[in-house]
């Protein structure tokens, strides 16, 4: 068992997911008005309601489709401005795991009939906590 800062496998993994999912969703919720955010889904959701009553008009449908687009291009705007400034150091991270974990297994869940190398389990694990975290900070 390889230690990584004096921590096994699972423990340091569990240590960076935790650091780097809290500093994506900490980025997040600074430079993503998160007001405009919560109105944009709002508005999405009516949006599907509607879409679903015009079904039955192509003219309507269409129209209402074309301001859905609209809506979700706005939306992964405001998403993916965030990305500017995580996404080298993550590539960065991931270039010097995979040269540091290549080989190791860091999962073995009980359901699952294989092992979980270093991407397998930051997935899982990085679900986990994101998840928690936009809940506590409340980011969506």
């Amino acid at each position: 068992m390889a230690l990584i800062f004096g921590l096994g496998p699972i423990a340091f993994m569990t240590v960076a997911v935790i650091l780097i999912t809290l500093i994506i969703t900490l980025v997040q919720k600074y430079t993503v008005d998160q007001n405009v955010m919560r109105e944009l889904k709002e508005d999405s959701k009516k949006m599907r309601k509607e879409l679903k009553a015009v079904k039955d008009d192509p003219v309507k449908f269409q129209q209402h489709q074309k301001k859905m687009m609209d809506l979700s291009m706005k939306q992964m705007k405001m998403s993916f401005k965030p990305m500017m400034y995580y996404m080298i150091p993550l590539i960065f991270f991931f270039t010097w795991l995979r040269n540091t974990m290549t080989g190791i297994i860091v999962l073995k869940p009980p359901i699952w009939p294989w092992e979980m190398g270093y991407l397998g389990s930051y997935i899982v694990l990085s679900i986990f906590f994101s998840i928690m975290f936009r809940k506590i900070l409340k980011v969506n």
